[in-house]
């Protein structure tokens, strides 16, 4: 393997100089989600056919703003009050069942959105799943969001301290450092995100040393490139990126442990493809996709967003871009962005917490200039989101205290 960017390469990491790390970051060209116009799916005559309804128990009647097919945003805002302390559930048929759309709605010509808002919102995921390419077929893109959902909830994490005598800040200092090798070889970003989820798994469940927690990092981003990427380094070639410090055999049989450990289980749903999902149901422009990847990054250097769900920090993270950007919103953003705001697990009580981490992680990034997401998200392609002005005094925008 080619000599790499790193300017230090004795040692490449040090778990008590978090400050000396630096490397030659290059930016990586992901496509944006789309940025067409919101449009809502037709109904058949037999579904809009006038019923009495028993009173809602929670949500009032709403006058009508059914023109021209869409809906208000202040319409769709007040359909969606209450949700964000609902959670998913699903039936014994294996179909999604939104507590929401269980109440019914009296409106002139429409007798209720139970019959509207389930096909708007599946309409939508199938259409962002197809367009994001996270499909081929749209005929199973629902099926596939219905896994997605359910999936993450497998591999969750019931707490975020560390084993043994591993603190937050040596771990972050091996994200840190994952991160620039991950950067180097050119890997997909799914790569990195599911070869932290398993060092966060592998900390729990494989017994290791200080001495070999870097092997241990390299080993995890090793596993998450076989399963995602087509071409793969040599073993060879990440005993150097190590500086030599571990022998080939030492890769392997760290390998063979971990594989055991995790009982080869190596399924995950990243959170950046709920975030991308979001983004283009929510109509979000190109550079509030792009803040929100840069705080959905700067999470994995948080040990304390190992336990929230991805669905939650790829929210959380594009809730944080909307104020910090406060781009002016148009009544079809607004309303699409009620929209997206459905899909959600937990409670707002959740959300603002995993809100506060972020605006933490990015307040700091700003004082350390030599991160290597910071660099990352400052370039020209990434439109320099890590250098926005809105992020320097994100605690006081936000009205928190973290």
């Amino acid at each position: 393997m080619a000599r790499t960017g790193f300017r230090d390469t004795k040692p490449l990491l040090d778990l008590h100089k978090a400050d000396d790390r630096q490397g030659l970051i290059k930016t990586l060209q992901v496509a944006c989600g789309p940025t067409d116009r919101w449009q809502p799916v037709e109904e058949s005559e037999s579904r809009l056919v006038p019923e009495k309804d028993p009173e809602p128990r929670w949500i009032p009647v709403l006058p009508s703003r059914y023109v021209d097919g869409i809906l208000s945003a202040k319409m769709i805002n007040s359909v969606f009050v209450g949700f964000m302390d609902k959670t998913w559930t699903y039936s014994s048929d294996g179909c999604l069942e939104e507590p929401l759309l269980r109440h019914n709605l009296s409106l002139p010509g429409l007798h209720s959105l139970q019959a509207l808002v389930p096909s708007l919102l599946r309409h939508e995921v199938e259409l962002a799943l197809e367009k994001l390419e996270l499909v081929w077929d749209r005929t199973f893109a629902w099926e596939m969001f219905l896994d997605m959902m359910r999936s993450q909830t497998w591999q969750t994490l019931p707490n975020t301290e560390m084993t043994r005598h591993f603190s937050d800040v040596t771990r972050a200092v091996l994200v840190d450092w994952l991160i620039q090798v991950h950067e180097m070889l050119h890997f997909q970003e799914e790569t990195l995100y599911l070869a932290i989820h398993l060092l966060n798994r592998s900390l729990r469940l494989v017994k290791v040393t200080t001495a070999n927690l870097q092997l241990l990092g390299i080993v995890c981003l090793f596993l998450a490139a076989k399963k995602e990427e087509c071409l793969l380094p040599e073993v060879s070639g990440l005993c150097y990126l190590m500086d030599h410090a571990y022998t080939k055999h030492q890769l392997l049989r760290m390998e063979r442990k971990v594989l055991t450990g995790l009982k080869f289980n190596l399924s995950y749903c990243p959170p950046l493809h709920f975030l991308l999902l979001l983004s283009s149901i929510a109509r979000c422009s190109a550079q509030m996709v792009w803040m929100a990847r840069y705080l959905l990054e700067l999470s994995l250097l948080e040990g304390r967003c190992v336990a929230f769900l991805p669905l939650q920090l790829a929210g959380a993270a594009l809730c944080l871009a909307r104020h910090v950007l406060k781009e002016p919103q148009t009544p079809e953003g607004e309303a699409a962005w009620c929209l997206a705001s459905g899909i959600h697990t937990g409670s707002e009580t959740v959300l603002l917490r995993i809100i506060q981490i972020l605006a933490g992680a990015a307040a700091r990034a700003q004082t350390r200039e030599t991160s290597p997401t910071f660099i990352k998200f400052s370039s020209r392609e990434t439109m320099h989101v890590s250098r926005h002005p809105g992020l320097n005094n994100v605690s006081t925008l936000m009205g928190i205290c973290i």
